[in-house]
């Protein structure tokens, strides 16, 4: 009943009358797109492409340098060959260029953020007030999905501001969060005492859904599974995101609640990029918002099927045109249709953090994503983290609940070296706990081998 009248009275009210902001209308325009078959969105988002290429080398001094040297002009591109002659945009390119690549029309009028910097570059950046009107509506369709409409009651297990606030912002917060019906649960400080307590109050809320990063919720659920037989908190969905989802993680924390796992995939540059629907057949792409790439080491896109490095276009931020920007992580290519009939494009899976790829001395890469499918079958192991320091050497630090003998560690190690191949060394480091990245995320491999 709250939640109807919050959709239909008091959301309206406050988005479109009192901030008159385009939110609501973009996630009407969303909901019925989503529907469109494949070519029809692929048309639609290509000519929102055109027009951003046209606008940034009209307005941004470093697009149109771009452009100039390649002897080239936003008109010209007429094809994916074409746009793809265009330079790949790092973290360091916005560093260096950061004035150039603000549009001359929106100085003064954007919106400013910075990524948690997990891997110690954190980032600066700007978008416009309709860029962030699209994002948000992208994730209230992508929620929606899941059952999570405003005014449903939520639980957030998630990430708290670090920085000092104000009296008058945790009170707006609290407010805020009170209409929303939402409570939120700090995922940086969640130990045994914490989800004891998380546990007892979302027994009382009872919660239609569940929100949270993935390690959290998977600590949090196997809490529950050890503790309660019998769940007693049964939301109807349950949404992860901010890192990788394992399947051995969603069955846990299916079991601990007795709900569906919708896996998302996000970041603070663009917010929302894609998420699973009803079926859990793969991600649709956030493709009206954004042009997703999956790209291989030589620039190439992958074949369905194969990973590569995802590759982004904020098809709305026109205030500082984020245009081929490599986000840093790896996902599989897809060229399947999901059976629930939206049209969205898809990935099949994110693999993880580029940087999180363990090499080899015999030139393999192998993915971050080996080693908690390898550890999760001994039991003795609480919580992990392999560090690349040498391209012949391998640590892995440990968070045992019991000592772990001789025959546990050659088996581990004899397991590393089937896919590693000899010529590697592999130490173990025991340790009371594994610190979380400033964005409070585990990082269950870091790599610090630069890349071949």
């Amino acid at each position: 009943m709250y939640s109807k009248l919050y959709r239909n009275f008091l959301e309206p009210l406050w988005e479109e009358k009192l901030r008159k902001r385009k939110t609501l209308e973009y996630e009407r325009k969303l909901n019925k797109t989503q529907w469109l078959c494949t070519p029809e969105i692929l048309s639609m988002q290509w000519q929102s492409l055109l027009d951003l290429l046209q606008h940034s080398e009209q307005q941004c001094t470093y697009w149109k340098t771009v452009f100039k040297d390649l002897q080239l002009h936003a008109d010209d591109i007429c094809c994916y060959d074409d746009f793809r002659s265009l330079p790949i945009t790092s973290k360091s390119t916005i560093r260096e260029n950061y004035n150039d690549m603000l549009a001359s029309s929106f100085r003064g009028k954007t919106l400013q953020k910075a990524t948690g910097g997990s891997t110690g570059e954190p980032l600066r950046f700007e978008y416009t007030h309709t860029s962030n009107e699209w994002r948000q509506a992208v994730t209230r369709r992508g929620y929606g999905w899941a059952g999570a409409y405003g005014g449903v009651k939520q639980a957030y297990i998630w990430g708290v501001a670090l920085q000092k606030e104000s009296l008058f912002r945790k009170l707006k917060q609290e407010l805020h969060h009170k209409v929303l019906r939402q409570k939120f649960f700090n995922s940086f400080d969640f130990g045994e005492q914490e989800m004891a307590l998380c546990q007892s109050m979302l027994e009382k809320y009872s919660p239609d859904i569940i929100v949270g990063y993935t390690n959290p919720l998977y600590n949090f659920a196997q809490y529950i599974n050890a503790k309660t037989p019998t769940p007693r908190i049964r939301p109807r969905s349950i949404i992860t995101g901010a890192e990788k989802l394992h399947k051995f993680q969603r069955q846990e924390i299916e079991n601990a609640f007795q709900a569906k796992v919708f896996n998302t995939y996000g970041s603070r540059e663009f917010m929302l990029i894609a998420m699973e629907c009803e079926k859990h057949n793969g991600l649709h792409i956030s493709a009206e918002n954004l042009f997703v790439e999956i790209l291989q080491e030589d620039g190439s896109p992958a074949n369905p099927g194969e990973y590569g490095r995802i590759v982004i276009t904020d098809l709305h931020n026109y205030g500082m045109p984020f245009i081929r920007y490599e986000i840093g992580d790896l996902a599989i290519q897809s060229d399947r249709s999901c059976s629930c009939g939206r049209g969205l494009p898809m990935l099949d899976d994110i693999i993880g953090r580029s940087l999180d790829m363990i090499k080899t001395p015999g030139g393999k890469m192998i993915p971050g994503e080996f080693f908690p499918h390898l550890l999760k079958d001994f039991s003795c192991i609480q919580q992990f983290q392999v560090v690349q320091d040498k391209l012949d050497k391998l640590t892995i630090k440990i968070v045992s609940r019991r000592k772990m003998d001789t025959e546990d560690l050659n088996l581990l190690k004899a397991e590393v070296l089937k896919v590693m191949g000899t010529g590697i060394d592999i130490n173990y480091q025991f340790v009371d706990n594994i610190p979380l990245t400033k964005t409070g995320k585990h990082r269950v491999t870091v790599s610090n081998i630069e890349n071949f």
